[in-house]
């Protein structure tokens, strides 16, 4: 008798079928993912210095989808929406692996889970340094390159600065001015406001809360 064969052939066939890890092959279709953020010592000014943070929504930053396992480390990250430059996509998808991130939280249990979250990247201060920027060197008083510019009201300036902060209330990451008031000494007096205001951006009442806001400074003149 030959039993060898189909006994070999039972097994290879429970093999195949014995269930394995949840697969994460791409972010379900229509999703709202959440945003990333950054974990404390792993901060993008450091580890990826030519390039800064943005809005997801911005059209012109490379939007980056990723895993964050539960130990904060990224994995399958893939460009969601390109910027229309090569080497900003690839820039952001090289910064995102060798940061570390906040995981996501399972509600009612605690338990940090893995989840498809997303992070968007534009160039940053640095890589204009760098390259030139055109060919030419920003004008005094003129705004970052890469950041948007607010027209004040009549006689006022307004800046808006992103603030991250963690569950202590702590800055998670340098802020970083989103729009500009059109003026660096007022876009570096509203980024000293915002670093000013840790460790007290909990809200009130709240534990174990983190993510980030968007402040807006106004300066009034006297």
């Amino acid at each position: 008798m030959r039993l060898r064969p189909p006994v070999l052939t039972l097994c290879a066939a429970l093999l195949a079928a014995a269930p394995g890890p949840p697969a994460f092959g791409a972010p379900p279709k229509g999703a709202e993912l959440t945003d990333a953020t950054v974990a404390i010592g792993y901060e993008a000014k450091s580890r990826c210095p030519e390039l800064v943070q943005s809005e997801t929504q911005d059209p012109e930053a490379a939007l980056v989808v990723l895993i964050v396992g539960p130990s904060g480390v990224p994995s399958q990250a893939s460009i969601k929406t390109s910027s229309g430059s090569d080497a900003l996509d690839q820039a952001a998808l090289s910064c995102v692996t060798r940061l570390r991130f906040l995981p996501a939280v399972r509600a009612g249990e605690g338990a940090a889970v893995a989840a498809w979250e997303e992070i968007a990247w534009k160039w940053g201060r640095a890589h204009f340094a760098q390259t030139g920027a055109a060919g030419a060197a920003p004008a005094a008083g003129a705004p970052a390159a890469g950041i948007a510019t607010m027209t004040p009201s009549a006689g006022a300036a307004q800046a808006e600065v992103r603030v991250c902060a963690d569950e202590s209330g702590k800055l998670a990451r340098d802020p970083v001015v989103t729009h500009s008031s059109g003026d660096t000494g007022l876009d570096a007096a509203a980024l000293a406001v915002a670093r000013a205001g840790a460790p007290y951006y909990r809200p009130a009442g709240a534990a174990g809360v983190s993510g980030c806001v968007d402040l807006a400074v106004r300066f009034e003149p006297k």
